[in-house]
């Protein structure tokens, strides 16, 4: 009597489809480099200073663009100390940047447009009155957050 391999089960196949959705998960999660997803900050927790203490002066800067950044984050610092920065300084291990108002306390912000945009955005809509930090927040995720390659 011959004998014939049995047809491969059903269990077979679902291990192999959860073992391919696993890494699939694990590859979609590693994308982003830690960066959030979907275009939305996270809500970034005021915590340590909140002044202008460390922000550099900006009379030492030339560029009217650089000035106007660092005169925001010496005139609301408080505000920006609660925004993330989408530049992705905050995941970057050199800087790693808990909010906006660190990329002022070096000449980090003086050399990245998101981190200038950023700030002067902010200030705007404080200058507009605009006090809700998730409404600033908001803009500056519209503005500024990564697309993705379907908008």
């Amino acid at each position: 009597m011959k004998h014939t391999p049995k047809k491969s089960s059903y269990g077979a196949w679902l291990v192999a489809i959860a073992s391919v959705l696993a890494l699939l998960a694990v590859v979609l999660t590693t994308l982003g480099k830690g960066r959030p997803l979907g275009g939305l900050a996270p809500v970034v927790a005021a915590t340590g200073r909140s002044d202008a203490s460390f922000v550099l002066d900006p009379a030492r800067f030339n560029d009217s663009r650089q000035q106007q950044a660092y005169t925001a984050a010496r005139e609301i610092p408080a505000v920006l100390n609660q925004l993330y920065c989408w530049c992705g300084c905050k995941e970057n291990p050199a800087t790693h940047h808990r909010a906006l108002l660190e990329c002022f306390e070096s000449e980090h912000g003086s050399r990245c447009d998101i981190c200038m945009g950023e700030a002067t955005l902010a200030r705007a809509l404080v200058g507009e009155g605009v006090t809700d930090i998730r409404k600033i927040q908001d803009q500056i995720d519209i503005a500024f957050a990564p697309k993705s390659p379907a908008s």
